[in-house]
């Protein structure tokens, strides 16, 4: 029964991958990104993650509009104890609007975690929904370009398992287009855990695109 979701989210993202009819496959890439975040407050709170998904871009042709389907595995580590903590097997849909400046994104998950290598009340297992606002002004930066991307985001992540909200994240991230297939994303997040405590977070990261 543990693996019940895992194996909903698949036959979903075979459905989607498999369904001509509702949609046509525009292009398909692959990225790996790598972010290490820095607890601006102190604690045990130093995170690192990588994250692999497949990036599918989907042509609806009823809306003329370009839905993007990524399934996903996200592993976190706590760099004050050494040790995983949290890992994620999942799928986000999402889409772009207003000139690509607003993206919407929902993502279905299952969640393996480990409570003793983090310093609040954690399920050792869970399924999870998380909702994510990307807002991208159309900006230039002088010699950067239309390469420099201002990113302000907010994930927000909702517990099936427990029946209500356990994160909410906002940020302002400072995206480099460094080369074509490698992005420098840098900034700020606020993680609120909700029912529990929050903090402010610097984060770096190395992103590679295929």
């Amino acid at each position: 029964m543990k693996f019940k979701s895992v194996l909903i989210l698949l036959a979903a993202s075979l459905f989607f991958i498999s369904a001509p009819g509702f949609a046509e496959i525009k292009d398909v890439g692959f990225e790996n990104q790598h972010t290490l975040k820095i607890a601006v407050r102190g604690g045990e709170d130093d995170l690192y993650s990588t994250r692999a998904r497949i990036i599918i871009d989907y042509n609806i042709p009823q809306t003329e509009r370009i839905v993007k389907i990524m399934p996903f595995f996200k592993y976190q580590s706590n760099l004050d104890t050494h040790s995983w903590w949290r890992k994620e097997l999942g799928a986000e849909i999402g889409a772009s609007f207003f000139n690509d400046w607003f993206y919407y994104g929902a993502s279905f998950q299952h969640v393996w975690q480990k409570e003793e290598n983090y310093p609040v009340e954690l399920l050792d297992e869970t399924t999870e929904w998380k909702s994510r606002f990307v807002i991208t002004p159309a900006l230039e930066w002088g010699i950067f370009g239309d390469r420099l991307k201002l990113r302000l985001i907010e994930e927000y992540t909702y517990d099936f398992k427990r029946g209500q909200p356990t994160f909410n994240e906002v940020g302002v991230i400072f995206d480099w287009q460094f080369f074509d297939c490698l992005r420098l994303p840098i900034g700020w997040r606020h993680l609120d855990r909700v029912h529990d405590f929050d903090n402010d977070m610097l984060g770096f990261s190395v992103l590679f695109s295929f």
